[in-house]
């Protein structure tokens, strides 16, 4: 850097400091048109902007250096602090994870990046979280991200659990040897669990759930998600033990909990006890129509069965965003089941 340029430098952030930015954006610009490429000049300039909160022109600004802001830590942290102004959370996301590749070390931008994909539940591109987590590995949101992400490939390839499970016991790792983390991590023992379940390794799932304190704010769900268990291995009683222990033990609304006891009912084969405890849940749309249908077609009244799968219809964003609509094919497949038995 030439003696002359050090210099200005110096001077436009004395003049920054004191509040004159205007003239420091007057002169900065002078520079900037002889040295477009100096990327001190650019780092003052986009001081300036953001104090004058001029975060548009700032923007548009720093999009036109690209790949070339990656070369200084307090540009690349200037324009991170511009995208959570905006709430761009996919460009903060993918600017961030790509910075850590230039600054791998810098615990502030790792600090950003765990909490943003935490935050930003909606990221289901795959070969971005892969690229999180291979960047950070101790991102634990972005393992868990993954295991989300892997949970959904499951609805259609049950083999996709295990690599869910997986993801999850990753995350679980690193969360208990994190002291940002203050507390066990008892919610992704009820998401492994559940991944557990839906793989039917029904005993390793208890064993998960069991993990959880009694005294835990998540031990209603644990009792909950224990008699679900119970019901698909066909020990009733103990289904039903456990519900009845969750509705007691629950506090606000036990209307999901009816619901569930309905389908231990429902698979005792007890139809009018089923529809009794789904008419007090709080049972709507799909699960609603689903299950009173299944236990009026137990009951043998499949006219009635088939007007309740009717009021299923297809859910429109799956449609638009080219997505499997699972619900509405189970409710088409039952409708083509009770039609058979007419």
């Amino acid at each position: 850097m030439s003696e002359k340029i050090e210099k200005t430098i110096k001077r436009l952030n004395k003049l920054i400091k004191a509040g004159n930015s205007a003239k420091a954006l007057k002169t900065g610009n002078k520079f900037l048109k002889k040295y477009p490429d100096n990327l001190d000049f650019v780092l003052i300039k986009s001081k300036i902007l953001f104090n004058l909160e001029k975060y548009e022109e700032l923007y548009e600004f720093l999009n036109r250096y690209d790949e070339d802001i990656y070369e200084n830590l307090e540009l690349v942290k200037l324009k991170t602090k511009l995208l959570q102004h905006f709430q761009l959370m996919d460009e903060i996301v993918k600017f961030v994870n790509k910075s850590l590749i230039y600054y791998p070390d810098d615990l502030e931008l790792r600090n950003i990046n765990i909490d943003t994909v935490g935050n930003y539940v909606e990221i289901e591109d795959e070969a971005l979280l892969q690229e999180i987590v291979k960047v950070n590995p101790n991102n634990s949101e972005g393992y868990i991200s993954l295991a989300y992400v892997y949970i959904n490939y499951g609805r259609e390839d049950c083999s996709k659990y295990d690599q869910a499970i997986g993801y999850f016991d990753r995350a679980i790792e690193l969360q208990k040897s994190d002291p940002y983390y203050d507390n066990e991590p008892t919610w992704l023992y009820i998401d492994k669990g559940d991944a557990l379940i839906e793989s039917k390794k029904y005993q390793e799932a208890i064993s998960t759930f069991d993990l959880i304190p009694d005294e835990d704010i998540n031990a209603e769900i644990k009792i909950r998600q224990k008699a679900i268990i119970y019901r698909k291995i066909g020990d009733y009683d103990k289904a039903l033990k456990l519900i009845d222990l969750a509705i007691e033990k629950d506090e606000d609304d036990d209307s999901y909990l009816k619901e569930i006891k309905g389908t231990i009912y429902l698979c005792m084969e007890d139809y009018d006890s089923a529809i009794e405890y789904f008419n007090q849940s709080s049972a709507k749309g799909w699960d609603a129509s689903y299950y009173i249908a299944l236990a009026l077609k137990g009951k043998k009244e499949y006219d009635k069965a088939i007007e309740f799968l009717n009021k299923i219809k297809h859910n429109e964003y799956l449609l638009k965003n080219g997505k499997t609509d699972f619900e509405y094919e189970k409710a088409q497949k039952l409708i083509k089941t009770i039609n058979d038995l007419i």
